[in-house]
């Protein structure tokens, strides 16, 4: 770390004095300071390496595109006044991160429209300059949690042990992550394996994926809990139910091919159940579990 001190005598600005213990804690507590330290230490670059985070989280590509490389393997920033300038706001803001989010998802490059154009595309196809907003897929982890709090059945209890259970109704920060005791719909959609860090995630698109969501126990019986939160009652109009799971599942309201398409296949699903007298129940089910499966469902656009 001494590649990165100005002077020789630089690291004496934020080392310890000796203990006379031998605790281990104060060679952290001295790496600690260094690491958040802006005048003699590393603070301006965590603080940009933080904030490059954030920006990956919400657009899927850092203002720098390698996250763990900031050397000269790496990118160089393509707006690196912006980089600055939020990395200073960090710091002024005692290191608090919510700030940020906010400053960033209230700007106007977050909330611009994700459609593409010819004049676009021909300058700038790889959109560096944020000329668009690309459509990003959730986490693994926000996936399932948008599965629980869709459906109506997360369990908003906090603290308290960790579980290796996939179906458990807390949110995923609480599920135990064990190298050799992965949770199955959490790998599906790409989460770390946890046996090396890992500052940029894959993405990937493959069949396994959508067998899941159309085959899981797991996102069956979420799929009927959703129906019973958007269609309590037979007495309620399957119109009604259809612009209600659209609402709460994808904010917005169908529009009219749409409601139709989803109208004929609850129809023709409650017709291939026959005489079962819950035909119209799985039926919506069956809705509900195909709006899960959506695209629309698991992007942010």
């Amino acid at each position: 770390l001494q590649v990165l001190m100005t002077s020789k005598n630089q690291e004496q600005e934020w080392l310890l004095e000796k203990t006379k213990t031998d605790s281990p804690r104060h060679p952290r507590v001295a790496f600690a300071d260094w690491l958040t330290d802006t005048e003699q230490g590393a603070g301006h670059l965590l603080a940009r390496v933080m904030v490059n985070r954030l920006w990956h989280h919400h657009f899927g590509r850092g203002i720098v595109e390698t996250p763990s490389d900031f050397g000269t393997q790496g990118f160089r920033p393509t707006h690196p006044e912006l980089l600055d300038y939020l990395a200073v706001r960090l710091i002024e803001g005692n290191w608090n991160l919510k700030p940020i989010h906010k400053l960033i998802m209230l700007s106007a490059v977050y909330q611009q429209s994700g459609e593409s154009n010819e004049s676009g595309v021909q300058h700038d196809p790889e959109n560096h300059l944020w000329w668009r907003r690309p459509a990003i897929r959730m986490d693994a982890e926000i996936i399932r949690d948008t599965l629980l709090s869709v459906s109506g059945s997360l369990d908003q209890k906090m603290f308290g042990p960790g579980t290796l259970n996939q179906e458990d109704k807390r949110r995923s920060i609480y599920l135990t992550v064990k190298r050799d005791k992965l949770i199955p719909i959490l790998q599906l959609f790409d989460a770390p394996d946890a046996i090396q860090s890992v500052g940029k995630r894959n993405v990937t698109t493959v069949p396994p994926q959508a067998l899941a969501m159309m085959n899981s126990p797991f996102i069956r019986r979420l799929s009927e809990q959703f129906a019973k939160r958007v269609r309590p009652d037979r007495n309620k109009s399957l119109e009604q139910t259809v612009n209600d799971a659209y609402l709460i599942a994808l904010s917005r309201q169908p529009d009219p091919a749409e409601q139709q398409q989803m109208l004929q296949f609850i129809h023709y699903q409650t017709e291939s159940y026959g005489a079962n007298p819950q035909a119209a129940e799985v039926a919506v089910a069956d809705f509900c579990q195909l709006v899960f499966c959506m695209n629309e469902f698991v992007f942010v656009d």
